[in-house]
């Protein structure tokens, strides 16, 4: 009884790796196309789905103690991926010109396009919320963390 239990949970153990294993390769093989960029893939999709999040949250607010905690939310998020966007910054040069952006990186840049112009119409729903002092202090530790990553 005991060695098939303990064959079971090799096998278990070998099948579950091996799972693994292939969804991390997966994960790779969707940034090797980028090239030289492929480690810019990962922090992008980061950077961008944090600012999908927050306007998505930004969309429900009807108060300012959601805007506050949508502003939180999304601070908590890039205070993480700072530090890597700085790095690839630094790495890459041609980032700092926003204007002609590598063509490996176009849908990335599209992407992130689309959510700023959604993310204009969000703020204009919070607009009413933006005074109270709650909204101002959320305001600037995002303000501090976005400045940070230049």
């Amino acid at each position: 009884m005991r060695k098939t239990m303990i064959l079971v949970l090799a096998v278990g153990l070998v099948v579950g790796l091996t799972a693994c294993k292939k969804g991390g390769e997966a994960a790779s093989d969707k940034y090797a196309a980028l090239g030289k960029y492929a480690e810019v893939g990962p922090v992008m999709d980061g950077f961008i789905g944090a600012n999908e999040a927050f306007v998505a949250t930004l969309d429900k607010a009807t108060s300012a103690d959601d805007v506050a905690a949508a502003l939180d939310a999304v601070t908590a998020k890039l205070t993480e991926l700072g530090p890597k966007m700085k790095s690839i910054g630094e790495k890459f040069p041609e980032f700092k010109t926003q204007d002609n952006p590598p063509a490996e990186l176009k849908p990335f840049m599209d992407r992130l396009e689309a959510i700023m112009g959604k993310l204009m119409g969000a703020m204009g729903k919070a607009a009413p919320f933006l005074q109270d002092p709650k909204v101002v202090a959320a305001q600037e530790r995002y303000n501090k963390v976005m400045s940070e990553m230049k």
